[in-house]
């Protein structure tokens, strides 16, 4: 039998093709007002209009949009549940300060979301480090109580994680293991480079893997390879959130996007058709 669980995850990817193009723009809270996300609200409307198949959203921007997500044709929504600290200074993130989940499981069901999202940072100091890992255990509970989704995007971003070591795989595939041990029921984290590494990662997870973006996503032709290769290698889809709002032709963006995912289109393709 099909749990209410499941049937939640299930509305997060594309019901012909099984994949998901997530566009997040939960930004605000610790970026403040990025470029290309002054006005989130003519962004949502642009994923609503282009069909991305989910967005993550704050609890505060999703209350103030509920009506545009009634529509049948609107995306998915998952709730970023905590609130990450990276500075004391609005809109000037630094490095990571402390860690608390901010709304219940409870708020995010009557809000009608599918899913909830966790940072799970590390590198921190120790005494923050378990107070991230214990809240996270918690919330896996209340999600299985909930029957509610648990996406969880484990991070090196830390102070004791050393800068080279950041984007190392092996570093990823231990951090990606241990939130599968917390009770992950989607994980989000970057594409490993290899797609033999990352399948590795997939097969081992037996959950839905979607990759993040973040600021190294740099070029159109960069997001259409990663997302092509990722998806070839096992993975579901994407989360690409900065590189995607900031563009200056988000909708061309968006339409390569899905055929590197959907199709596996290849980036030479998508650029003649969409750069």
């Amino acid at each position: 039998m099909i749990g209410a669980r499941e049937v939640r995850i299930k509305r997060l990817f594309h019901p012909e093709h099984g994949k998901s193009i997530v566009i997040p723009i939960d930004h605000g809270f610790y970026l403040g007002n990025p470029k290309g996300l002054e006005d989130p609200y003519d962004v949502m409307e642009i994923l609503r209009q282009e069909k991305v198949d989910a967005t993550i959203l704050t609890y505060g921007l999703g209350k103030a949009t509920n009506e545009i997500f009634t529509a049948r044709d609107a995306p998915a929504r998952i709730l970023a549940i905590d609130n990450a600290l990276l500075s004391n200074i609005p809109g000037q993130p630094q490095s990571f300060i402390d860690f608390e989940l901010g709304v219940t499981v409870e708020h995010a069901l009557k809000m009608g979301f599918d899913a909830v999202k966790v940072l799970l940072i590390w590198g921190l100091d120790t005494d923050i480090q378990m107070k991230e890992i214990k809240e996270i255990s918690e919330l896996a509970m209340q999600c299985d109580n909930w029957e509610m989704p648990l996406m969880i995007e484990p991070l090196l971003l830390g102070s004791h994680v050393p800068p080279d070591k950041k984007d190392d795989p092996e570093l990823i595939a231990h951090a990606s293991r241990i939130s599968v041990e917390l009770g992950a029921d989607i994980l989000k984290i970057p594409y490993t480079g290899d797609t033999a590494h990352f399948n590795g990662i997939v097969e081992r997870a037996r959950i839905p893997v979607l990759i993040l973006g973040g600021s190294n996503m740099h070029t159109p032709e960069k997001m259409f390879r990663t997302a092509r290769e990722s998806v070839q290698a096992g993975g579901k889809g994407i989360v690409f959130g900065r590189g995607v709002w900031q563009s200056s032709n988000i909708r061309n963006l968006i339409r390569g996007l899905k055929e590197a995912v959907y199709f596996q289109t290849d980036e030479k393709t998508l650029m003649k058709k969409y750069a």
